[in-house]
């Protein structure tokens, strides 16, 4: 259900880069909800992130890190087209915190690492929650 649902993110994200280039985009309150929705789909994802502690393995982490980027890389083609700032600053923090991901060593738990994801963590949900705002979306 997970990837049915990353699957439909990503496709309503292509279908509305695809519309801006033909000029056939469906009114603009319509694109921006189906961003809005997109927007609230990566924060839930990202909120889980928040919730790494130093028990977290890092194959946990990983698996969560590989949710969240289908997001997140949907999020930055659309931003192609949006020029949005928190988009931008977003997938900055999400690259940030994959670097620290990338830098654990596998089959061990995330230990002092942790306050560091999180806070990386915290800064992609901050970027997201500014995103939505700016965008205008309904709480």
């Amino acid at each position: 259900m997970k990837q049915f649902l990353h699957f439909t993110i990503v496709l309503l994200f292509v279908m509305l880069l695809a519309g801006c280039n033909v000029q056939t985009v469906a009114p603009m309150a319509e694109a921006r909800q189906g961003v809005c929705q997109a927007l609230n789909s990566l924060r839930s994802a990202a909120a889980g992130l928040i919730e790494i502690d130093r028990e977290t393995s890092v194959a946990q982490l990983q698996e969560m890190r590989r949710n969240v980027a289908r997001l997140v890389e949907a999020a930055r083609a659309a931003n192609a087209v949006l020029q949005n700032q928190q988009i931008t600053e977003m997938v900055n923090a999400f690259e940030e915190f994959s670097r620290t991901v990338d830098g654990l060593t596998p089959d061990q738990r995330v230990g002092d690492a942790a306050v560091g994801l999180q806070t990386s963590a915290r800064q992609v949900v901050s970027s997201l929650d500014q995103a939505h705002q700016t965008l205008q979306c309904a709480q």
